[in-house]
């Protein structure tokens, strides 16, 4: 059961392009504008309540409409409950998220495979300011994603840290979450520190390329805490907290919901890897058709059950 009861126009067309961003070029080109979506939901009034919206979601033919609206309740529902700490109903986002996925053709659909070997689709992204930042997306952890990757490159640069505060809700099964601690050593040391650098792509969500450059900083790793997560619980990762990320669930998948905020304050971001290796490349262009992968998550949840 969602919380949250009713919606502002001015909320509505707040959330309208940073949920945008999460679609491909093509479903920008099919959905509706702002102002004729919000006419369409409100008519001539201020608010409306989720209950409308649903039954609308329920009546539409237009299927990138339908798919907008499901994502939006979803993600909006995520973003009051993490910043009103609240409980979150993650299954009920799941059916929101996950239908909204099913909706369109899979083509309009970013899904791409990230440095650490889950498959990653952005759901929601506000980037006007860093402290204002706000992403989210649906990692999915599975097997068959192995054969589109390095998994020596993976468990290399597999270490990391985040700019940004980030929370993780586990929809399904085991997501393992270890903390580390370093040392300066040149000595002792078989890691160092990575600098990431972008191309001019990172207006495309998700999808571009970066490439991890040796600073020749070298240390001694230390690892301090490894965390198990399961079904409905959560984790949280503060900026420029180093953690490893993976899954133990194999054979079947393991997914969440991941949150990266600046609300809660700004870190660094950057990568340990092997000192004997300068440069690595990592590419985000590769697309991945979700449809198996959703369907599988439906099926763990039913055996949960």
């Amino acid at each position: 059961m969602l919380q949250l009861k009713e919606i502002s126009k001015k909320e509505f067309l707040n959330f309208y392009t940073p949920i945008l961003k999460s679609y491909s070029e093509t479903f920008k080109q099919k959905i509706k504008t702002d102002e004729a979506l919000a006419y369409l939901i409100f008519k001539n009034d201020n608010e409306t309540t989720i209950k409308h919206i649903l039954t609308l979601i329920f009546n539409a033919k237009d299927k990138y409409v339908k798919s907008f609206l499901l994502r939006m309740l979803g993600v909006r529902e995520l973003i009051h409950c993490r910043d009103n700490n609240h409980s979150l109903d993650i299954i009920e986002v799941w059916k929101y998220i996950s239908n909204s996925i099913k909706e369109i053709p899979n083509t309009y659909t970013i899904s791409s495979i990230g440095s650490q070997g889950f498959l990653s689709i952005p759901l929601y992204k506000s980037d006007e300011t860093l402290e204002k930042f706000d992403f989210l997306r649906l990692h999915i952890w599975d097997d068959s994603l192995n054969v589109y990757l390095d998994l020596k490159k993976c468990d290399d640069f597999s270490i990391h840290s985040h700019t940004f505060h980030a929370k993780s809700w586990i929809i399904t099964g085991s997501v393992i979450n270890d903390l580390y601690e370093y040392k300066v050593d040149s000595k002792n040391s078989n890691h160092s520190f990575f600098k990431v650098l972008y191309n001019n792509s990172l207006n495309e969500t998700n999808q571009h390329t970066s490439k991890a450059i040796n600073e020749n900083k070298n240390i001694k790793l230390s690892l301090v805490k490894h965390e198990v997560h399961y079904s409905k619980g959560f984790y949280e990762i503060k900026a420029s907290k180093l953690h490893k990320s993976g899954h133990l669930n194999s054979p079947d998948c393991s997914a969440t919901f991941f949150s990266f905020t600046g609300k809660d304050g700004l870190g660094k971001s950057f990568v340990i890897g092997p000192k004997d290796i300068q440069e690595s490349e990592v590419n985000r262009k590769t697309i991945i058709d979700p449809t198996n992968l959703i369907a599988k998550i439906d099926q763990q949840l039913i055996n949960e059950k």
